[in-house]
């Protein structure tokens, strides 16, 4: 049994519904493959796919214990084997492939009956491990892997590249090339074409909050060596025609090509660092007045200091963004627990009650849906007229789960998660009894 060799099908509109929809179908296969007693907490299922099996590991949380099952190949006639195959086609994004390993959380709250909730991460550029004796993917597999969910050069792994390498010498040639500068904020790119097409306040706070969680790429091409062989990082800097000074960043390593080209063209020395610490590196050094994203590019977006200042100034939970962002459900509940975690709300102008504002009801939720945010900008993406209220996470969700709502989604636009208000309340409970 192998992964199907197809080129992914779904249109990138389609995609979240199709990886929900496989998220679904392989919860409901964990709940019944998995042969464990009543009581427990999470069930994690860990894939890997290979060029001829797909290899899986679920693991049993229980009372903050972790037991960790067999490992071994999928049957080839076992109805996940369609879900899992799915999952990796949605979860593909052009250029940048899709993940070799994927981990499947389902979430079991009020026992003896319980609620689920289920959520997953995705290791796009990681090495998989060898769980238990089978093996990491050869040659062979990332061959086969490649063909299915093809990479732009510059998007593959390191040790993915060197294991090509090994494998076909010199005859390399037509391999993707690797930079290491895998690991880039897919939701960065989208928002610079929305704010391409369309300049506006709103448009400009949304590239702020896409940033804010994720990398962006950096050209260190103009970094030294020291004496003692310490490297020297210094960033790109380009003298705009109106005398500032503009630190330079990237949403891919296209991105950077791009630009390059326009500039005249020439060696490229590319490396991934977290947004805000660009952010900051803008906010604290008076040599730079403003940071410039894919500039040379039709995407070129212009991000004043001033602007960078309010966003690393005001309150915000990095941590639950990056959580957000990688897509990991138990990472996002540990930053929400944290003691010094926060979260922020938006009221309308003029509600002296000050209510949060909650999401419409589109049809496809019955109940109510309470909006809460990670920083002020994901709140002026949204709506930049709304007024911006901060309090310590656990407050936010505790008045929240005294309300009417029945559930709690961080953040409105993409990356975003949905906590049903019985596992808000759950998360509450275990909190406090600590």
């Amino acid at each position: 049994m192998s992964m199907s060799e197809t080129r992914p099908c779904y249109r990138p509109e389609d995609r979240p519904a199709m990886m929900q929809e496989a998220l679904n179908g392989i919860g409901s296969w964990m709940l019944g493959a998995a042969r464990v007693e009543p009581g427990w907490d999470e069930l994690t299922l860990d894939i890997k796919p290979l060029s001829d099996a797909i290899f899986v590991r679920i693991t049993e949380s229980r009372g903050g214990q972790d037991y960790v099952g067999s490992t071994g190949p999928v049957k080839q006639d076992s109805p996940v084997v369609a879900d899992i195959e799915k999952l990796q086609h949605a979860a593909f994004v052009e250029g940048q492939g899709s993940w070799f390993t994927a981990s499947v959380v389902v979430i079991a709250t009020g026992w003896p009956s319980p609620q689920y909730q289920i959520g997953a991460s995705y290791d796009y550029s990681h090495e998989p491990q060898d769980w238990g004796g089978e093996g990491g993917l050869t040659g062979r597999d990332i061959r086969s892997h490649l063909k299915t969910f093809p990479r732009s050069e510059g998007q593959l792994p390191q040790w993915a590249a060197t294991r090509l390498a090994g494998r076909r010498g010199l005859g390399m040639a037509d391999a993707p090339a690797a930079s290491g500068v895998d690991g880039v904020n897919p939701y960065l790119n989208s928002a610079l074409q929305t704010f391409a097409a369309q300049r506006s306040e709103a448009a400009l706070a949304n590239v702020v909050r896409s940033c804010e969680g994720g990398n962006v790429v950096m050209d260190i091409s103009q970094s030294t060596t020291s004496d003692n062989g310490a490297l020297q990082v210094r960033y790109q800097v380009l003298n705009l025609t109106n005398g500032l000074k503009a630190l330079t960043a990237y949403s891919s390593p296209e991105q950077a090509k791009n630009a390059a080209a326009r500039l005249g063209g020439r060696d490229l020395r590319l490396q991934v660092e977290p947004a805000m610490k660009v952010f900051l590196q803008v906010v604290h050094d008076e040599a730079i007045d403003v940071l410039v994203l894919d500039p040379q590019t039709p995407q070129e977006c212009f991000i004043e200091k001033a602007q960078l200042q309010w966003a690393v100034s005001t309150p915000h939970n990095e941590p639950a963004k990056r959580a957000l962002v990688e897509g990991d459900m138990r990472s996002l509940l540990t930053a929400l627990g944290a003691p010094a975690s926060v979260l922020l709300m938006g009221v309308r102008r003029g509600d002296t009650a000050g209510r949060p504002v909650v999401m419409r009801n589109d049809g496809a939720e019955e109940g109510k849906t309470a909006l809460v945010f990670t920083s002020a900008t994901e709140i002026a993406a949204l709506d930049p007229s709304l007024e911006v209220r901060t309090a310590p996470a656990m407050e936010v969700l505790k008045l929240l789960a005294a309300g009417d709502a029945d559930r709690v989604r961080i953040n409105a636009l993409n990356p975003h998660a949905t906590l049903p208000m019985q596992q808000v309340r759950e998360l509450i409970s275990i909190l406090e009894s600590q």
